[in-house]
């Protein structure tokens, strides 16, 4: 053999040597993409099972559960219903006690119109008997009473006519008062917590 044949020889054992281990190499490659693969498809079977597990779960729900919810759902419906029964309760009841109030108010004004015309109507010499001294503490007493309570007299003589507190049935040209401004007050007016009980009866000048 000669020499350039052994050279030839000896080169293609190295290339097949060279293309043996490039071999090995990509099959150890191939085999370690395939375990990869297969970890992979593994782990998404166990995902896939997972979320079936729970959707299984999902729908298939505790009977208690579902039980309890629906007494909680009852529950807070039931307790919504309370307060606003409670709630209209109390505005009904504060509104029957005010007009109850002012029902009472107005029968007694005319008891007070009576005892302050009859002080009114009293001398200075029988104030300062015990009748007159009298009469005028019971005057004084119901109209405490009545402040208490929560009533009061409107002011009108020298104010501005005001329909909302104000009833004019007369008319007057006086030049000692403005335009439209009460002169005189025939009877008094109260209010009950802002709320106008009787109007004053008055006279408007101009």
């Amino acid at each position: 053999m000669t020499t350039e044949n052994k050279d030839l020889e000896e080169g293609l054992e190295k290339e097949v040597d060279i293309v043996e281990d490039v071999s090995e190499e990509v099959e150890e490659t191939t085999e370690e993409a395939e375990e990869n693969a297969n970890v992979e498809e593994e782990k998404a079977d166990d995902t896939d099972k997972s979320d079936k597990k729970k959707k299984k779960g999902f729908k298939k729900k505790d009977k208690r559960d579902e039980q309890i919810e629906e007494l909680n759902d009852k529950y807070q419906r039931l307790f919504a219903e309370f307060q606003n029964f409670r709630s209209r309760s109390d505005k009904e009841k504060s509104a029957m006690f005010e007009v109850g109030a002012r029902s009472i108010v107005e029968k007694i004004l005319p008891v007070v119109d009576n005892i302050e015309r009859g002080v009114a109507a009293l001398s200075e010499e029988d104030l300062d008997s015990p009748v007159g001294q009298g009469m005028n503490l019971i005057y004084k007493q119901l109209l405490q009473t009545l402040e208490d309570m929560g009533v009061e007299a409107i002011e009108a003589k020298g104010q501005e006519f005001d329909p909302e507190l104000h009833n004019a049935v007369m008319h007057e040209d006086n030049d000692e008062f403005g335009e439209n401004i009460v002169s005189e007050e025939l009877q008094k007016g109260y209010k009950y917590k802002d709320t106008v009980v009787r109007h004053s009866m008055v006279k408007v000048a101009n």
